[in-house]
């Protein structure tokens, strides 16, 4: 899905400046990771390390492969900078690209010791975005006791193609999920290294948003992620796809490998090795639709399926959407925004994947122009919140550790120029109050919006180091129970008027 760019429209002189201030700081003493020793930056009680390779470059022959171990340097590698973001065709990424892209950043304070630790998946959709998004920036996060790790994956046609040679060449018969491999991949890094910068191996908490969200999910239900991490937390991430049995969002093995060698040929390029001497701009040309698939390795079925097995990676989980993410999402999932009542029913089933019911489309009524434009905002945000409520119900019902959701409502103050994408509570809104990073982009933030970014920035750390979200001075969350009323609500009386969501059965596929 071509969405999930919230927070992202960010002037490349922002990470400029922001590498500027890293050359100005005092080097760090040596640590040694895999691959050798690396020297960061510190500023007062806080520690910064840019640029970690956890993987070889992904380049030549290794092009789509699993990622290969990293490569052993000599000397003291300066980690001050942050690497280009991965190879793909987001124009709002304007950060450097390229195909050696797989690096890790760490936040560090100072005398941290056993800390646990937040590793965060940036989104993008699968075909954008970079770990070194101002935005993501972990050091305020990282200041409210945690050891925070944000990484690169591979995107688009690199990290999630699939070839019949592909798999033929792999060990283990399966191709088509390099991106999530990266991320597997990454988390290894940490797990064997994370101690040497005060973190504890066995609190790990993985974080995502949307495209990152999703990761989660498939982290959860995936077999080569096990013992990796023990929480999770997934903002407005539809979970593993396919998120059950039917699901239209499904590819197979078979079907992506088809995929891939029909795009293989479009490009007069059959064979692997035709493949792997072409340019990155030349492969990047054509369209590609990155989507996970389940090949057998990485995912195994629908995450309905792994859990009612009792297959997922079970730990603690905390997941959630918000209020307006729906006017953001639509376009991209339906691949317009020419909402008007004579393709009213026309989109609600493209939406949904199957023919809707004369109650919904009673419940999301699009007789105008205007009420179908309403209607189908309000219906993809109540689908994608119903999809990551099932997926908290599933653990809820077949897992051993609790789960948790919360709806975001809270408005965050208004941008001095206009907002076109996430705006209000829109998808991604969460993150700056999560990451504590309000003040970036010029906002007359309220005392409201710096209170609830500590909140949340501590409720986040508490989950990481407890499993519960609950602690001293945060407030009571219960467990998911199926309920609404079991949804933590964030946001003010007034910004949460257009809360609950609909019936189950309002989604017949998501009444587990």
């Amino acid at each position: 899905m071509r969405h999930l760019r919230a927070a992202t429209l960010v002037a490349l002189h922002l990470a400029a400046l922001a590498a500027g201030a890293v050359h100005a700081a005092e080097r760090t003493a040596p640590v040694k990771v895999t691959g050798g020793e690396i020297a960061g930056t510190r500023a007062g009680a806080l520690r910064t390390y840019l640029g970690v390779p956890f993987a070889a470059p992904p380049v030549g022959e290794l092009r789509w492969r699993a990622p290969q171990p990293v490569v052993p340097w000599q000397g003291v590698r300066q980690a001050t900078t942050y690497a280009a973001a991965c190879a793909q065709t987001a124009v709002w990424v304007t950060n450097p690209k390229s195909e050696d892209c797989l690096y890790l950043n760490i936040w560090a304070p100072a005398k941290a010791a056993r800390l646990p630790v937040i590793v965060w998946i940036h989104g993008g959709g699968f075909y954008g975005g970079t770990a070194a998004q101002p935005g993501f920036d972990g050091g305020n996060l990282a200041k409210h006791g945690a050891i925070v790790v944000t990484l690169n994956y591979r995107l688009g046609i690199f990290g999630f193609f699939a070839h019949p040679e592909l798999s033929a060449e792999s060990p283990d018969g399966a191709s088509g999920n390099q991106g999530l491999r990266d991320q597997i991949a990454a988390l290894r890094w940490v797990k064997d290294n994370i101690a040497a910068f005060g973190g504890d191996p066995g609190r790990v908490t993985i974080v995502g948003e949307s495209a990152g969200g999703t990761s989660v999910g498939a982290m959860v239900a995936s077999p080569l992620a096990k013992d990796l991490f023990q929480r999770a937390i997934a903002e407005s991430g539809y979970a593993a796809v396919p998120l059950y049995a039917g699901d239209t969002t499904q590819v197979d093995r078979g079907s992506a490998e088809a995929q891939g060698l029909a795009f293989a040929r479009g490009l007069g390029a059959p064979h692997l090795a035709q493949l792997r001497a072409m340019s990155v701009d030349a492969l990047q040309k054509p369209a590609w639709s990155p989507r996970a698939i389940v090949e057998g390795q990485v995912l195994r079925e629908d995450l309905t399926t792994t859990y009612r097995h009792h297959r997922q990676n079970d730990v603690p989980l905390l997941v959630g959407w918000n209020a307006e993410e729906g006017k953001d999402l639509a376009p991209e999932i339906l691949g317009t925004g020419d909402f008007t009542a004579a393709r009213h029913r026309e989109l609600v089933a493209k939406l949904l994947g199957y023919a809707p019911s004369d109650a919904l489309m009673a419940r999301y009524p699009g007789a105008t122009d205007a009420q179908a434009k309403a209607s189908i905002h309000q219906l993809t945000n109540d689908w994608w919140g119903w999809g990551i409520a099932y997926w908290a119900n599933l653990q809820a019902k077949y897992g051993r550790s609790k789960s948790y959701a919360y709806f975001f409502a809270h408005q965050p103050a208004e941008p001095s120029t206009p907002c076109g994408y996430g705006c209000g509570a829109g998808h991604g809104a969460e993150i700056r109050y999560v990451f504590d990073n309000l003040g970036q982009d010029g906002r007359a933030w309220t005392r409201a919006d710096r209170q609830l970014a500590t909140r949340l920035a501590r409720t986040w750390v508490t989950f990481a180091s407890t499993g519960s979200p609950e602690g001293k001075g945060l407030p009571a969350w219960p467990a998911y129970d199926g309920t609404n009323a079991s949804v933590l609500r964030i946001g003010g009386d007034a910004e949460l008027k257009a809360h609950p969501l609909p019936d189950f059965q309002v989604f017949p596929q998501l009444a587990e």
